[in-house]
C-alpha cells in the first residue's frame, strides 16, 4: 500500500525508512507505537527549535509570514466581531432606506454607443477586386498564386490609383486584368486605355 506525502514526511521525522521493500502500513504504524512519548525534558528544546526556525524564515519572507499570520487569526475567530459589526451596520442603513426604495447610481452611467459601420471607399473595393483578379490571371505568377505580393500589391493600387483620377492605364498585361476588374466597381472611372 502506498504511503502519502504527510506520512512519508511524519516518517522521516521520526527516522522510519518507508521505503525499504516490505514495509507495510501496519509496520510502521507498530514501530511508531514503540517510540516512547516525548516528555517536557524533550519537548521543550524542539519547541524552541521549530520557534527558532519559523522566527527565521518570518524574516527571511515577512510578506507570506504575515499572510499566514493573518489566515491563522481568520480561521481562530479573531475577526468575527468586525465582520458581525459591519454587518449589522449595512442591515441597518438598508432598513433605513426601506425595501420599496431601490439602489440609484449617484451619477448617469452611460450606455454604449453603437458603432456606426465604416463606409468602404471605392477605392478600397476597386483594390480588392484588382488583387483577385491579378490573383487569379497568369501574370503574377500561376494562376491562383502570386509570386511576389508586394509588387502584386503595388501595381494594383498604383491602376486603381490611376483609374480614380481619369488618367489612362494600359490595356494588356496585368496592368489590364486590374483596371477591368476595377472599372466595374461603382465609383471608379471607366478605363481610358493608353496607346502601346
Amino acid at each position: 500500500m502506498a504511503f502519502s506525502n504527510l506520512e512519508k514526511a511524519l516518517a522521516a521525522v521520526v527516522g522510519l525508512d518507508l521505503l525499504a521493500p516490505g514495509t507495510t502500513r501496519r509496520a510502521a504504524t507498530a514501530a511508531v507505537r514503540a517510540i516512547p512519548p516525548l516528555t517536557t525534558r524533550v519537548a521543550a528544546p524542539a519547541a524552541r527549535g521549530a520557534g527558532q526556525l519559523a522566527l527565521a524564515a518570518a524574516r527571511r519572507n515577512p510578506a507570506t509570514a504575515v499572510g499566514l499570520a493573518g489566515l491563522g487569526a481568520y480561521q481562530a475567530g479573531v475577526f468575527d466581531p468586525v465582520e458581525e459589526a459591519i454587518q449589522m451596520e449595512v442591515d441597518r442603513r438598508m432598513g433605513v432606506l426601506g425595501s420599496e426604495v431601490q439602489f440609484q447610481a449617484p451619477f448617469d452611467v452611460p450606455t454604449a454607443a453603437k458603432k456606426t459601420k465604416r463606409k468602404v471607399s471605392a477605392y478600397a473595393k476597386g483594390v480588392k477586386a484588382g488583387m483577385k483578379a491579378l490573383k487569379a490571371s497568369k501574370f503574377s505568377g500561376k494562376p491562383g498564386k502570386l509570386s511576389n505580393a508586394k509588387k502584386a500589391f503595388s501595381t494594383v493600387s498604383k491602376t486603381v490609383s490611376a483609374l480614380n483620377k481619369g488618367k489612362k492605364v494600359r490595356r494588356k498585361g496585368g496592368t489590364g486584368v486590374v483596371a477591368r476588374a476595377a472599372s466595374k466597381i461603382p465609383g471608379i472611372t471607366s478605363i481610358k486605355v493608353r496607346k502601346q
